[in-house]
Parts: C-alpha cells; sequence; structure tokens
C-alpha cells in the first residue's frame, strides 16, 4: 500500500505541471502509465503501461485527443504490463494491427498473467473494416490455454463530428461464451477535444447496468499530456465511484 501510495503521489506530481502553449506535433510513438481505482479503496487499484508504435505519424489537435489513435487507421504495434497487487496479479503482452489499403485490417494479440503461483496465456484474433474515415467494424476471437474459456464476437464503432461541440464516439460490442452473452453499449459526447461526458450500458445473461462517466485530457507540453476519468455505476449493488488518472507521452 505505502508503493502505491507513493507511485500516485509522484504520478499526480507529473499532472499537475503547468499547459502553457503546448503544440499539437504529429506523433508516432506513444507511452502511457495510468492508475484506475474505486473511491472505496483507492489504494487497491490497477496499474497499466503501454507503449505503441504507428507505422506512419499520427495527427493530433483536429480531432479529440483521446481518440486520435482510432481515428488515425494506421497500422501499429504495441506492448503493455499490468499489475494488481490485491490479487498478486501481473500480466504483460503484445498486440499488433495491420491496415490494408483497401481499408480491411487485422490484428492479433498475446498476454500471459501470473496470477501468485498460478500462470496462463491467452491469444486472440481481430478481422475489421473501416467503412469511412471515423468508423470500423470488426469480428474477434479470444482463447488461451489451461481451460480458458473461449469468447468471439462482434464490435462495431463511429466517431461523428458536430458543429456546435467537437463529436460524439458512439461504440457497440457482443461478446459470446459457452456460459454468456454480453452486450456493452456506449455513447461519449465530446464536448471540445479535451473533454468528454458519456453514458454506457452492459447487458448480460446474469446482470445490466448503466453508467454514467466523463474524462478530460490535459495538455502539459508539447509532449506530455494528463488525462482524469471519473465513472460511476447507477445501480445500488456497486458502491463508490471510478477514478482514472494517467500520463501520456507522445513523439
Amino acid at each position: 500500500m505505502r508503493q502505491t501510495t507513493t507511485a500516485l503521489a509522484i504520478l499526480l506530481s507529473l499532472t499537475s505541471l503547468s499547459a502553457a502553449a503546448a503544440q499539437d506535433h504529429n506523433y508516432q510513438h506513444e507511452a502511457s502509465l495510468s492508475y484506475a481505482t474505486n473511491s472505496e479503496e483507492v489504494s487497491d487499484g490497477l496499474w497499466n503501461a503501454n507503449y505503441r508504435y504507428y507505422f506512419k505519424s499520427v495527427e493530433q489537435g483536429k480531432t479529440p485527443y483521446a481518440l486520435n489513435g482510432f481515428l488515425a487507421q494506421e497500422s501499429n504495434v504495441g506492448a503493455n504490463y499490468q499489475n494488481f497487487d490485491p490479487t498478486d496479479t501481473d500480466s504483460y503482452g503484445v498486440d499488433g494491427t495491420f491496415v490494408f489499403d483497401s481499408n480491411w485490417f487485422v490484428a492479433a494479440n498475446y498476454q500471459k498473467f501470473d496470477v501468485a503461483s498460478y500462470d496462463f496465456n491467452t491469444y486472440g484474433a481481430e478481422v475489421g473494416y473501416y467503412f469511412n474515415d471515423s468508423s470500423a467494424v470488426s469480428a474477434f476471437y479470444q482463447d488461451g490455454d489451461d481451460n480458458f474459456t473461449e469468447t468471439y464476437g462482434l464490435k462495431v464503432r463511429s466517431y461523428i463530428a458536430l458543429q456546435s461541440t467537437a463529436g460524439i464516439d458512439l461504440s457497440a460490442n457482443w461478446a459470446h461464451n459457452e456460459f454468456d452473452d454480453v452486450v456493452n453499449l456506449g455513447a461519449d459526447l465530446y464536448v471540445n477535444n479535451s473533454w468528454s461526458v458519456g453514458v454506457g450500458y452492459t447487458n448480460s445473461d446474469l446482470d445490466d447496468a448503466f453508467d454514467v462517466r466523463t474524462a478530460y485530457w490535459l495538455r502539459i507540453s508539447d509532449n506530455f499530456s494528463a488525462n482524469f476519468q471519473v465513472s460511476k455505476v447507477l445501480d445500488s449493488d456497486y458502491d463508490g465511484v471510478g477514478l482514472g488518472l494517467g500520463l501520456v507521452g507522445r513523439f
């Protein structure tokens, strides 16, 4: 807990730097460190470190910062590491997406999990199509070893630019396994390129729930930004408020 508190203090101090006249340069490298938790037990959160390389430069500033990677529609490779101390869980993995000139894309991922004295691997694939400059539809498959439950499903996502605000990001996902069918719907309105407010809905064979959320992307300098998220599940069975804090570097 002490290590988590110290790390959070460092991350908070970095995000409090002045954002004086940051320039929105194109980038190919993106590295991030984030912490997601619940207000009921802030120290028991999930750390997530990510790196991504885009084969061609990605433009930022003309569209919401959080969506730059999706809207670029460029081939990329990435690596990640996650830590969840309450269950003594560490995971790390790699993924990649190749985009063809025809707007079709294929993606693959691999993740290794170490949970206390037990470990297992997962892997997946995805095939999709960008049907316009800001929309995609895809089918995916996920499986793993040691009796990991295979999952397959469909995704669709579309960003619609608006005149009065930056735009709205719409998403719908369906996932099926031998135990359940899960549907996730989301709508995030971007007031400007930094600030969004949204709602989500999740439905499964066991339960359903609505959530409300907001997020803000703070430009610190030409190359660094901080992002903040707050969310709340609208159900009496879910306590507390979801909190997220991150630092992103783009070069």
